[in-house]
Parts: C-alpha cells; structure tokens; sequence
C-alpha cells in the first residue's frame, strides 16, 4: 500500500513539472531562423523570386492575384506556420469559399510536422485546428461573417478570396479582430468577377491604396523560373481557345473584361470617336444659373 502511495505521488510530480515546462515554454517562440530558411527547411528547395517577394512582404495589409500552380498555397501555409511558431501566443485564421477549402490548409500546414522540433504542437492536429506549445494557433473557419465575429487575430488568410460569397460581409465582420494586435490581412485568389471585394483590393488605389499588391502570371512561373511546365501549358492554351477569358483568369491572373458583358469592351472602346463633340447632359444646371426649359 505504501509503495503505490509513492508511485502516485511521484506520477503526480512527474505530471507537474511537465506542466511547468510546458508553461514555460509558451513565451518562448519554436523557431528563431528567418522566413527565408525556414521555407528551405520545410520544402527543401529555394523559393522562386516571386515567392521571395511574396514572403518577405510584410505590409499589414496584402493582395495576391496568381496563376494556378504557381505555388501561392504553400507560400501561404509556411507564412501561418512561420507567424505561429517564430513567436509566442498568435492567432492565426483561415478562411477560404468553404470549410473544406480552409481544413485543406491546415491539412498542409500539419503535413510539416514532422520536420519540427520534437513537441512542438500541443496535443493532437485537429482538421480544423493546430495548437503549438507557444501558445499558438492555426485554425480555419466557416465562410460566414456569424462563425468570425469577435475574433482576436494576429494574421487573418482569406485563400481564394474572389470565390467567396457575401465577401464584404465576411471582411466587415471579422476585420476588425486585428484591431488591438495591429494585426496584419492577406488575401489571395486567382481572379474572378469584377464585382468583388477582391476586384477592387486589386484594383482601386482610393479605397484600397494601402495594400501591398503582387501579381504572378504563368510567364512568372514558368520553368526554371517556377514549377510550370511550358509544354503541357501549350496545350491547355490551345484547348481553352473557344474560352479565352478562362484562359485570362486561371493563368495570366487578369480580371477578364468581356466574360460577363453583353457587349465587349473593346466593342464599346471601338464605337468612342474622341475627334467628335458631344451632346453635354441637358438635365445639369449651367454654373450660377438655372438650366432653361422649354415653355
């Protein structure tokens, strides 16, 4: 009886000082390298220039339009490990057109585990959830502003951004989590419809000057410069002639003009004569004056 008394006290102690450790190990950050070796460590080959740009950017708020296959996915999952392991207690969100589409992020992001120090992660991988012994997380969210709101972040990804319905609710609901941390706000996606949030991140310099913007297109990512292959892109060109504005979006990473239009806008550029003087609006009132109508 006495001897499994000791043995419980000595499991209780064991058990404590575990904890301890564990507690004393969540200020302090798992990884100390740059972005740069880190990405070498977990993948094992150097980053593009593209990629280079992209990870050393660290402008608070951030905009990507890519080719498919140009390795945005990766550059954005080490982004979130790195931010989660280089220091102590950050939250890092991801959000993406659905669940499953943010769960395959994190899905990533765990794919690297075994290439971290040993205890690194706490507890099990979750597919929503990683939770590091620094007190960090990983987590990704349903694509709706209710799920979102009131969130604290330190790093918000919103992945395939142009795709995501009711995106201006989504971004008014849960931008404001960066608010106390001074957080930083990345958003990717390949290009979609002019009518996005996405489109004008991109695009309007009024609203949305303060972005960091990156664009890669195929041409970027080409052999050696990139993983594509330039032969086997000849041909999808070549199969996608009848659907020039796919072609347009998924690999030049342009918002295509004439897609959605019922006339073209190269049809209506061509009918403007600039040689010609136009009608002005009959309904505006001449300066310091009322506009005259007919008795």
């Amino acid at each position: 009886m006495a001897g499994s008394a000791f043995v419980k006290i000595d499991r209780l102690y064991e058990s404590e000082m575990r904890e301890r450790a564990r507690d004393a190990q969540k200020d302090k950050p798992i990884t100390s390298c740059s972005i740069l070796d880190f990405f070498r460590q977990m993948t094992g080959f150097e980053p593009t220039a593209y990629q280079v740009a992209f990870l050393l950017d660290m402008s608070q708020f951030v905009v990507a339009r890519w080719s498919r296959q140009s390795g945005k996915s990766l550059c954005l999952t080490l982004i979130a490990l790195y931010v989660a392991l280089s220091a102590s207690n950050r939250r890092i969100a991801i959000l993406a057109p659905s669940l499953r589409q943010s769960r395959t992020m994190i899905r990533r992001a765990a794919s690297f585990l075994p290439k971290l120090p040993k205890n690194a992660l706490e507890g099990r991988a979750l597919k929503t959830k990683l939770e590091f012994s620094n007190g960090s997380t990983i987590e990704a969210y349903p694509n709706s502003p209710e799920t979102v709101r009131g969130l604290t972040l330190n790093l918000l990804i919103v992945d395939e951004a142009n795709y995501i319905e009711d995106d201006r609710a989504l971004y008014d609901a849960v931008i404001y989590a960066l608010g106390t941390t001074n957080g930083r706000f990345i958003a990717t996606s390949t290009p979609g419809s002019r009518d996005s949030l996405f489109y004008e991140m991109c695009m309007d310099d009024d609203l949305y000057g303060d972005f960091s913007r990156h664009h890669v297109s195929f041409h970027d990512a080409l052999e050696p410069n990139g993983p594509l292959k330039k032969a086997i892109l000849e041909k999808l060109e070549r199969q996608m002639r009848e659907d020039p504005w796919r072609w347009q979006r998924e690999m030049l990473a342009e918002f295509s003009e004439d897609e959605e239009a019922y006339f073209s806008y190269g049809l209506i550029d061509s009918a403007v004569n600039n040689n010609l003087e136009y009608v002005e609006d009959l309904n505006k009132r001449e300066a310091g004056g009322e506009r005259e109508t007919e008795q």
